[in-house]
């Protein structure tokens, strides 16, 4: 089994490939990262290694509806759409001129993973008038972003947007591309009562759904529904004031205020109440092939997990577990990770994807997950495996086309590892190459 980390900006996107019995592999693609990512790096990997070998994206897994997880995805969606129209033409000697997309053609994918905003926020027949709504609000804030609440609502309301667009283009008169068929169409989520129905298998690869419980879920809905009543007529307000005479006039903090949904920006290390809901509603879950074992966490919370695992019997009498890779939830942020945690998960490979946006992954997470392994006797985790040799993996460079900020905060990170490695030859570090889209770790 291998684990491809591409270059993702902000975002994650992450491969999991395992040798099918039959001289080819299973597939499994969780995320797709940012637009411009996407197409520079994860699009070209997937034409290359797995369409002209011909094989096929087995399963493609959105963990959640924020832009950086989602907006990779409906790029790779609309590619598809792309190449389907340009060789229906072809095939049929059409004369209308379709001209052949400019990325390389993306392999099939046999199926989806993906909460739709629809079904999990059960809007029913309203969904039409919520989409407009948020369509509304994006564009209402789109020239504001520098103004850190007009970017969180911005932020919000995109990626919802982007999460029924995804919705439509893989429904049966698009892409046709099937929903969650091993939950008959409704949600993924950890069954806590029959805990075999979250055992999946993806070809050669298991897949034991670990988050999110349906209570993640309810409270995703409710939090939405009760948001938008309570504000239903402030948003009609709101809409009659920005019209075109308002619009060259500055817009107050108080007309804005109403549509703010929660950011998740946070710095306190493990506090799960400052976690956003969408984050807290990630599809999570442990990988399984030949004995390797892959932990793929979305932007979910350490309690999340851990409860997850737990109802899953995949924890130890001690409740531990160490694993072949861990995906560090959340791009490494504070609130999403404890130390309780880090003694009690531990990887031979720690996987960090993003590129120092939001200060992420923070340097008190880095510090923490080192110390599990290489610190005092109080620090460390009380796994076998604690002293074997373990390396940090980054989706990112410090070295890359990013802004000041960025670059000082990996530069930050680069030094602090730089000063782990000096005291403990045991530890590695691998930042993405410079000249490199995606860097493999082999199982």
């Amino acid at each position: 089994m291998k684990l491809t980390i591409f270059r993702s900006s902000k975002g994650d996107s992450l491969l999991i490939s395992h040798p099918d019995g039959n001289g080819k592999n299973n597939h499994v693609l969780v995320d797709g990262g940012m637009t411009t990512s996407f197409k520079e790096s994860v699009a070209p990997y997937l034409h290359k290694e797995i369409k002209e070998k011909g094989e096929v994206i087995d399963l493609l897994c959105v963990s959640h509806i924020d832009d950086d997880h989602i907006v990779g995805v409906l790029v790779l969606l609309e590619l598809v759409a792309q190449w389907r129209v340009y060789r229906h033409h072809k095939s049929t000697n059409s004369t209308a001129n379709v001209p052949q997309p400019k990325i390389a053609e993306a392999p099939p994918i046999t199926s989806i993973w993906h909460n739709s905003f629809a079904e999990t926020y059960d809007l029913g027949e309203a969904l039409p008038r919520v989409a407009q709504a948020l369509q509304n609000v994006e564009q209402m804030t789109a020239d504001f972003t520098n103004n850190s609440l007009f970017d969180t609502i911005n932020h919000k309301a995109a990626s919802i947007k982007k999460a029924i667009t995804l919705s439509q283009r893989i429904r049966p008169e698009q892409l046709n591309i099937p929903l969650n068929p091993q939950y008959y169409g409704k949600l993924v989520k950890c069954n806590q009562r029959s805990i075999h129905k979250n055992e999946q298998q993806i070809g050669t690869i298991n897949l034991s759904v670990i988050g999110p419980f349906s209570a993640d879920l309810t409270d995703l809905k409710e939090k939405w529904i009760k948001w938008e009543k309570a504000h239903r007529q402030e948003l009609q307000a709101f809409y009659a004031d920005l019209s075109l005479t308002a619009l060259n006039q500055p817009l107050s903090m108080s007309q804005l205020s109403q549509l703010l949904l929660r950011s998740g920006t946070v710095s306190d290390l493990g506090n799960r109440a400052k976690v956003s809901i969408p984050n807290l509603a990630s599809i999570m879950f442990l990988v399984e092939a030949d004995e390797k074992t892959i932990l793929m966490t979305g932007d979910g919370h350490s309690d999340d997990i851990l409860k997850g695992l737990k109802k899953n019997k995949k924890l130890s009498s001690k409740e531990t577990l160490h694993v072949d890779v861990l995906k560090i939830q959340h791009h490494g942020a504070g609130a999403n990770i404890d130390a309780d945690f880090c003694k009690k998960i531990t990887a031979d490979h720690y996987v960090f994807c993003g590129n120092g946006s939001h200060d992420n992954p923070e340097e008190a997470v880095i510090e923490m997950l080192y110390s599990s392994r290489r610190g005092t006797a109080d620090q460390k985790s009380a796994n076998q495996e604690t002293d074997r040799p373990f390396t940090f993996w980054f989706s990112a460079n410090p070295g890359d086309s990013l802004t000041d900020g960025q670059k000082e905060h990996l530069a930050k990170v680069a030094a602090k590892l730089a000063d782990f490695k000096s005291q403990h030859p045991g530890f590695e570090y691998k930042f993405m190459p410079l000249n490199k889209q995606s860097q493999t770790i082999d199982l």
